[in-house]
């Protein structure tokens, strides 16, 4: 997304606050994901065969969506998550948008009932930019292609931090989106298997980010069996 009131590029990676993060920022109500925002650079674009919310830097320059100009002298900006958390958060959040249910194994290979949904490009209703490498969105020749990097984990903390770049001083609403049928952490969902199919697709982030698997499960059972 794009402000050029404030001379800002928010790359929007799926399923890290993106959403509360865009009301904030830039104040439209009205948009539409179905229907393309060329101002804003929001909702699906059937020429590009994308959601323009979530292009990566590159597409964004590829597809003359922006100019190479504007790239380097606006403000760019992003927030991750872990990829374990990210993975089944999207996971349960797919099947409930797109009315279908698959392992979490077809999800993360995007095969099987989620085949079609991952991987057909040629409707508004492909969702494949979700389970790209989130590093796919703004590091490429082996830099950060972005000027600041906030944590999904420390979003009001991060939020204060850009907001002082920026000179943005709106107050902040924590946003509240969470899906009561997953478990209170993300750790209780894996088994060894499914950690190793994370590990699998995203390596390059948690290398890059910095990111692990967090066991609350080991210490959930010690405090169990104490009493």
């Amino acid at each position: 997304m794009i402000s050029h009131q404030q001379k800002m590029i928010f790359i929007h990676i799926p399923k890290c606050a993106g959403s509360s993060i865009r009301d904030y920022y830039f104040n439209a109500p009205k948009l539409d994901w179905k229907t393309p925002n060329y101002d804003l650079l929001y909702g699906w674009c059937p020429k590009r065969k994308l959601h323009l919310q979530h292009a990566t830097s590159q597409q964004l320059l590829e597809t003359e969506l922006i100019s190479e100009e504007v790239f380097k002298t606006y403000f760019k900006f992003t927030f991750v998550r872990n990829p374990y958390d990210r993975s089944y958060s999207d996971y349960l959040w797919i099947q409930k948008d797109r009315k279908i249910t698959g392992s979490f194994k077809d999800y993360i290979f995007a095969k099987g009932s989620f085949n079609h949904v991952l991987n057909n490009q040629e409707n508004k209703e492909y969702r494949g930019d979700h389970v790209l490498p989130q590093t796919d969105f703004f590091y490429t020749e082996g830099e950060f292609k972005i000027n600041f990097l906030g944590h999904f984990e420390n979003l009001q903390h991060d939020l204060k931090l850009l907001n002082q770049e920026l000179e943005f001083r709106k107050p902040f609403t924590q946003h509240s989106k969470k899906n009561k049928k997953r478990f209170s952490h993300y750790s209780f969902f894996y088994t060894g298997r499914k950690k190793r199919w994370v590990e699998e697709k995203y390596h390059k982030d948690l290398s890059l980010l910095n990111y692990h698997f967090e066991d609350y499960k080991k210490g959930f059972q010690k405090i169990k069996n104490y009493f």
